[in-house]
C-alpha cells in the first residue's frame, strides 16, 4: 500500500469526495501516484468506483475506516 493511503483517506472523509485531481493538489503528489491512492481506496471499499470525470462517492463515514492497509500489507 502506499505510504500516502492514511492521509489520503483522512482528505477524502473530511471532504466527502475524493477525485485524483484532489489527491494531487492537498498531497503534492502526480495524477499516477493519486490515481493508484484512488485505486487502493477503492479496493478496500473506502470510495465508489470511477464515473468519468466526476467524483468519486466517498464509501465510509468520518469514523467508518479504522486505518488498517490490509493483511499482509506494509505501509511503508
Amino acid at each position: 500500500a502506499d505510504p500516502l493511503l492514511r492521509q489520503a483517506v483522512d482528505i477524502v472523509r473530511r471532504s466527502d469526495k475524493a477525485s485524483a485531481s484532489l489527491l494531487q493538489r492537498r498531497l503534492r503528489v502526480g495524477y499516477a501516484r493519486a490515481a493508484r491512492i484512488l485505486d487502493q481506496m477503492e479496493e478496500r471499499g473506502i470510495v465508489g468506483p470511477a464515473d468519468g470525470s466526476r467524483f468519486r462517492e466517498v464509501l465510509i463515514t468520518s469514523d467508518g475506516w479504522g486505518g488498517e492497509i490490509g493483511p499482509g500489507e506494509d505501509e511503508t
